[in-house]
């Protein structure tokens, strides 16, 4: 009798604490399980712990940093979990978590809510925040090893974040790990652009085609003194700017215009003699700033007249010494910018 007394007591208490725990579950059994998904590389069985309207996604989510494949690495998993302080208030619980990744010490806040006999957690997730990708970084960007679309800003799971952007016409690929801060954001900013091996070759090239564009093959300048109407071109002041179109024109030509009534054009003729060599300074995103050694422009005054005569004044040389930026438009291709 008295031992089956004991084991109705037993059962009894058994049982009533069964009861209490399915009344008060512990908030903390949900932050440890999915922190050990997670260590594990399981992201499927880790998003099974998220309450899955508070992240507007079903399961599987189409976020390409929410699968497996960015789990692969281990070092950027966490591990470690440490629950350091909770706070329930009737169906919610605020959980202070720290844990390691990449070698870092991370503390973040999660949030709970009941569901049935257990919690749920709601959006314990991380939003990565890309501070200084060019636009022709933006299509070429890795998160663990997988693409992703920066300007969707995450989400990511809890971890550290090894960014790594493709090499291109001018740079070298660049990388950086981030991890999160205390409000769950993980800025991404990558270090300054270095130029490879050959891309100085291709920025001679390319500012001296656009050199070439400005100054060669005798392109007219519209009229002495005034603005030159050419486009991106480096400022074009010096000697053959200020000459009078008219002073020292032969004879003929001055015979020529008092009895013609029009004057077709008037301006000057620009080849540039002398390619600079240049110097560059990384600048923000993929962009160089470069300035250039002393050019040669060679300048011609011209006047041609309605009846088809020509006549040429003044020449001479000017130097200038051409600045600006070379980078890459939204396609990859090189662009050159004069300041």
């Amino acid at each position: 009798m008295v031992v089956a007394a004991s084991v109705v007591i037993v059962l009894v208490a058994a049982g009533g604490a069964v009861a209490w725990w399915a009344l008060h579950p512990d908030p903390r059994a949900v932050a440890k399980d999915y922190f050990a998904r997670l260590a594990a590389g399981d992201a499927f069985g880790a998003m099974r712990d998220i309450d899955k309207s508070s992240i507007a996604a079903e399961l599987p989510t189409a976020d390409p940093l929410l699968a497996d494949a960015a789990l692969t690495d281990p070092e950027s998993r966490p591990h470690g979990m440490t629950i350091t302080h909770v706070a329930q208030a009737g169906d919610k619980a605020t959980m202070t978590v720290r844990y390691q990744a990449h070698g870092t010490p991370i503390t973040q806040t999660l949030k709970a809510q009941r569901r049935g006999r257990g919690y749920a957690l709601q959006f314990p997730l991380v939003k990565l925040s890309f501070a200084n990708l060019s636009d022709a970084d933006k299509t070429k960007v890795t998160v663990n090893g997988v693409p992703v679309d920066p300007s969707k800003n995450g989400p990511a799971f809890p971890g550290a974040y090894a960014v790594t952007t493709a090499a291109n016409a001018l740079f070298d690929g660049r990388s950086v790990t981030a991890v999160p801060t205390p409000d769950a954001v993980a800025t991404v900013t990558l270090p300054a652009p270095s130029m490879s091996a050959d891309a100085q070759t291709k920025a001679d090239a390319a500012i001296n085609t656009a050199l070439r564009t400005c100054y060669g093959g005798g392109g007219r300048v519209p009229a002495i003194g005034t603005a030159t109407g050419l486009t991106s071109c480096p400022p074009q002041a010096g000697p053959w700017a200020s000459v009078d179109t008219f002073r020292d024109l032969p004879p003929e030509a001055l015979q020529a215009m008092t009895t013609t009534t029009t004057i077709a054009t008037s301006g000057g003729n620009l080849t540039i003699t002398r390619l600079p060599t240049y110097t560059y300074t990384a600048g923000p995103g993929d962009e160089v700033t470069f300035t250039g050694t002393d050019a040669v422009v060679h300048w011609a005054v011209v006047v041609s007249l309605s009846d088809g005569r020509k006549y040429n004044g003044k020449s001479g040389d000017t130097t200038i010494q051409p600045k600006g930026r070379v980078g890459l438009n939204a396609t990859g291709q090189i662009q050159v910018t004069f300041t």
